[in-house]
């Protein structure tokens, strides 16, 4: 990877956030790759006409996802149990993946835990397959689980969390991604980038209106 790579990840909220708002964030921050979990069809259609290469699957319920690049690449699906994922490899020498771990809370609360631990150990076993340790990767998306949450830290034993790295080292603090509701204060950090062979020389978060989430960006470079 021999430039700076702009990523950005973001929940859409089952289609419901501000088309409007989503594309002035798409202008502000231009990202070379996008990340979406819960994408509806008003959303992809607006991604499809800003970036040239893409594998987006809208859907009217959680399961929608998409990726989309400035950046040529090989996209696929991510074998997951219950939502599955997409990732990429990027021809410039980037591998990269989106997911969305089901969120622990939702009913039934214990069919919700069991498929998070068959989400992350599908996940373990594909990347042992599939990424090719010689190139740099990064994990991203709602990972619906704050750094105290188990499913955070078994992502951070196997990969770094980026943003928090760049947080320590920079001095700067950690912003939460996720309120109770749309325009609600933000109260807990669940939406993470994780990579390998990479580093974060900056980051924002940015509000997305109508969704419960704000849209990560991190600068990624090689190391």
């Amino acid at each position: 990877m021999d430039r700076p790579i702009r990523l950005m990840t973001a929940n859409l909220l089952s289609g419901r956030a501000d088309v409007v708002h989503l594309d002035s964030i798409l202008r502000q921050f231009d990202p070379d790759l996008l990340l979406i979990q819960e994408l509806g069809e008003n959303a992809a259609d607006l991604i499809a006409d800003r970036f040239e290469y893409h594998d987006l699957h809208p859907d009217l319920e959680a399961k929608g996802r998409g990726i989309a690049s400035k950046l040529p690449g090989t996209f696929l699906e991510l074998p997951l149990p219950w939502r599955p994922g997409l990732w990429a490899r990027l021809d410039l020498g980037l591998q990269v993946a989106n997911i969305h771990v089901r969120n622990a809370v939702a009913f039934p609360w214990w069919t919700s835990v069991k498929y998070r631990g068959t989400q992350l150990d599908s996940l373990f076993e594909w990347a042992e397959v599939n990424l090719d340790p010689s190139v740099p990767f990064v994990l991203a998306g709602d990972m619906n689980a704050s750094p105290a949450w188990p499913v955070y830290r078994s992502l951070a034993e196997r990969w770094d969390d980026l943003v928090a790295r760049w947080a320590e080292q920079s001095g700067n603090r950690l912003m939460p991604t996720w309120g109770w509701r749309p325009g609600w204060p933000r109260m807990l950090r669940i939406d993470h980038v994780f990579g390998r062979g990479l580093s974060v020389i900056s980051t924002s978060v940015a509000p997305i209106l109508g969704s419960d989430h704000a849209a990560v960006v991190v600068d990624l470079v090689s190391g």
